[in-house]
């Protein structure tokens, strides 16, 4: 199996979400006077994009353990040539897939609580992408 030509996925998943969608708006995460909503929010933020990127790092060495395994049997070198018939990711499938939907429900949440932020903070909101026309009917009367 070749070495793949494209960029690692980003560990800082969260982190980096978190920045984008605020500066989309003008913004980046700033400190506020404790107690405050904004303070909140914006520990929100941090606490919940750290988390998305703790399950993205978590996620990728699952993914490489996975690769690894089934490279194993590209090359038939895998355990069934040894006598042994138990599963091969065994566990590591059901956690992958866990992980990639905390993963993308905490992409979300990064999301709605930048948005919030943004609100909050009076950021003017991002101009409106244009509607598409609509489509000709078929068989319309």
């Amino acid at each position: 199996m070749s070495e793949a030509t494209e960029p690692r996925p980003v560990v800082t998943l969260g982190t980096k979400t978190a920045r984008d969608a605020l500066a989309a708006r003008g913004l980046v995460l700033g400190s506020h006077p404790p107690g405050t909503a904004l303070a909140t929010i914006a520990d929100l933020i941090r606490e919940t994009a750290n988390n998305v990127d703790e399950v993205q790092q978590r996620l990728l060495q699952r993914a490489d353990m996975a690769i690894s395994q089934l490279q194993s049997v590209t090359l038939g070198r895998d355990r069934y040539r040894h006598g042994s018939t138990d599963g091969l990711l065994q566990s590591l499938g059901t956690e992958i897939d866990t992980l990639v939907a905390r993963r993308g429900g905490g992409v979300q949440l990064v999301r709605l609580l930048a948005t919030s932020y943004a609100d909050l903070s009076g950021a003017p909101k991002p101009p409106s992408a244009p509607s598409p026309p609509p489509s000709p009917r078929r068989g319309g009367r």
